[in-house]
């Protein structure tokens, strides 16, 4: 415990932060996105992950380092707004971009940011999900790269690739229907939001449609251990556990709106979840059942969801890149980017 604090401190003295749990934490001053010569704490004793945020701007994704906030690399993409898309696996970091009509997938080396593989699509689109994530997910148990494409007739197609070279691996699940893709423990999700069903492939088998019962979604994402968790608007929460296509309903934590793509999980069965509310600070709130909730005041309501690793989550507000301690309460802001229409969070890695 005495060693934990400790890591707490020095890290709130080399960011700049102030804790404040459980009270709502305070906003602090913002950097711009450059590397920095700011205090040596790439150790921190090992209290804390050297975990890398990606953010995705107008000119390329970007590197953020969790404990001096510096750019480390900056990765250029091309295409339309939206098209971007960032996914993180263990050790593994994958972008997706288009360029002259195809579909470009490139393997990153995270220390670096190094382009280690590149594989073109020509003529093939990801699905466009309008945040920085969502039609790419590393599949844990094999490590391929999923990517999530449209296909005839507005279906989805799911292809695989192997994790190193890019070499395609075929089909891993097509549906008609799909916004999103998960994947954990021998499972692949596909949320479809309007519908507010999944379609889950287990292994080998056959896709199901489940439906969540709770409505039309806003916000889907699936923890280590297989469990996914969707949410609707209002806050109302679905689970679904590894092994079962039965949903367990959840109901609001408070009078709220759940912020789209605002589900997000580093830990089996643990999720952070993300809510617009009229409260005029940030707050976390203790542990529920594995649920930490984060009530967000309606003008930092972050955009393009949030991501979490460890005890930290991540989102953008505008063209600032955000965490928060889930654990001690304190929020830092990362970097703010300036010549960029807006950041958009795409990918933790460790």
């Amino acid at each position: 415990m005495r060693r934990l604090l400790l890591g707490a401190v020095l890290l709130i003295l080399a960011c700049g932060g102030v804790a404040t749990l459980p009270t709502p934490s305070q906003p602090s001053p913002t950097m711009a996105a450059a590397p920095t010569t700011t205090i040596d704490v790439s150790d921190m004793m090992g209290a804390f992950p050297a975990a890398t945020f990606f953010v995705v701007t107008d000119d390329g994704v970007k590197a953020l380092a969790l404990l001096n906030h510096a750019t480390k690399y900056t990765i250029p993409t091309s295409g339309p707004w939206g098209a971007v898309q960032v996914a993180v696996g263990d050790g593994q970091v994958y972008i997706a971009d288009e360029t002259a009509g195809a579909t470009r997938l490139r393997w990153i080396d995270p220390a670096s940011g190094t382009v280690l593989a590149t594989r073109t699509e020509p003529g093939r689109r990801l699905f466009l999900t309008g945040i920085g994530r969502g039609s790419l997910a590393v599949e844990p148990t094999t490590r391929r790269l999923l990517a999530l494409f449209t296909a005839e007739n507005d279906r989805r197609v799911v292809e695989a690739y192997e994790p190193y070279d890019l070499r395609p691996l075929g089909k891993r699940l097509e549906a008609s229907c799909g916004d999103r893709v998960l994947a954990a423990a021998d499972r692949v999700v596909l949320p479809c939001f309007a519908q507010g069903a999944l379609v889950i492939k287990d292994n080998a088998g056959e896709p199901r449609t489940v439906s969540a019962g709770i409505g039309a979604l806003v916000a889907a994402a699936i923890s280590g251990d297989g469990t996914t968790l969707v949410g609707r608007d209002d806050g109302t929460l679905s689970r679904i556990p590894l092994a079962s296509t039965t949903s367990e309903k959840i109901e609001p934590f408070r009078a709220a709106r759940l912020v789209s793509d605002g589900i997000a999980s580093s830990d089996p069965q643990g999720f952070a979840i993300a809510l617009e509310t009229s409260d005029l600070d940030l707050a976390v709130s203790e542990s529920r059942s594995g649920r930490r909730y984060l009530s967000f005041p309606r003008k930092d309501t972050p955009f393009g969801g949030l991501l979490a690793q460890g005890q930290f989550a991540f989102w953008s507000v505008g063209s600032a890149a955000r965490h928060i301690d889930l654990f001690q309460g304190f929020t830092e802001t990362m970097a703010t980017f300036s010549g960029t229409t807006r950041a958009l969070p795409g990918g933790v890695s460790q």
